[in-house]
């Protein structure tokens, strides 16, 4: 079988930062900033955020199958793309749609190269990290769930995760922050963050989600981001202010692998990474990296 170009970035989702102002039969696209050769490009979403054969598995007869693919659109991106549309009109959720939605939210964290690259490094060193004295109980869970597992691919494994990530991401505080008229969220090849502005380092995604003080933050298109935290419940709705938007730019662009995907041309600081606000405005100061 010809190996196909996947996305690990569903299309719908990029489908939400695209640049509409443009007069047909010019179609919409997407700025598309590559931090490896500082170049802004314009692309469409069938160009972007995809690998050739990113979800082929070899069989034992050689053959391969395209279960994953069509698992991540049919059960995934397919009744995900609806509850996106009811969350950005501002309709409440049923239970159902938030336990699918936050499938999505994992996924959208864990189908990405920089997930999956941790994924094979951390199956490759079970033991060690087994070892170490100062792991967390969290981990240790997941450490011994992973050792269990010696025979699944990392596509596989990843998924088998979502039985313990999941529900942690259903039982978080969900804020959705508005931008004004004029204000935009960016996105990335790496969208979904998980960090604790506390800390004076990067948390790993498989730690911390205990942690009462970290912040999930998962841009859902320009005009929106989801925030989840622990702790008191948040009014779900709430706009955003010029701050916010600021952070959660600085955040999404920071944490990107290569890619920072926009409905509007991406200028400094995000470009040339520095990164000039107060400290009050953002959720971790440069210092939270060293």
């Amino acid at each position: 079988m010809e190996k196909r170009n996947h996305h690990y970035i569903s299309q719908f989702y990029l489908k939400g930062f695209l640049d509409e102002r443009v007069i047909p039969p010019r179609e919409p696209s997407l700025w598309v900033y590559d931090k490896y050769l500082k170049k802004l490009k314009q692309k469409g979403t069938k160009n972007v955020a995809n690998i050739n054969g990113y979800y082929d598995l070899k069989l034992i007869t050689g053959d391969i199958t395209t279960e994953v693919e069509e698992f991540f659109a049919k059960k995934i991106e397919t009744p995900s793309a609806i509850i996106l549309k009811k969350i950005l009109n501002q309709t409440v959720l049923s239970d159902e749609e938030r336990i699918q939605f936050s499938h999505f939210i994992y996924f959208s964290l864990s189908r990405v190269p920089n997930f999956l690259n941790y994924m094979t490094w951390f199956h490759r060193n079970t033991e060690r990290l087994k070892s170490l004295f100062d792991v967390s109980a969290e981990t240790k869970e997941i450490v011994e769930e992973t050792i269990s597992a010696e025979e699944l691919t990392t596509l596989e494994l990843m998924i088998e995760s979502s039985k313990i990530f999941v529900p942690l991401i259903y039982n978080m505080n969900w804020q959705f922050h508005i931008a004004p008229q004029h204000k935009y969220f960016l996105t990335s090849d790496n969208p979904v963050i998980l960090n604790d502005p506390s800390q004076r380092k990067i948390s790993p995604s498989f730690n911390g989600w205990n942690n009462p003080n970290i912040h999930l933050t998962f841009p859902l298109d320009s005009t929106m981001c989801l925030r989840g935290t622990w702790g008191r419940k948040r009014k779900p709705y709430v706009k955003a202010s010029s701050e916010f938007i600021r952070a959660i730019n600085f955040r999404t662009s920071f944490f990107a692998t290569r890619y920072i995907f926009s409905s509007r041309q991406i200028e400094p600081p995000v470009l040339n990474g520095v990164f000039n606000y107060n400290l009050s405005d953002i959720y971790e100061s440069k210092q939270n990296w060293e």
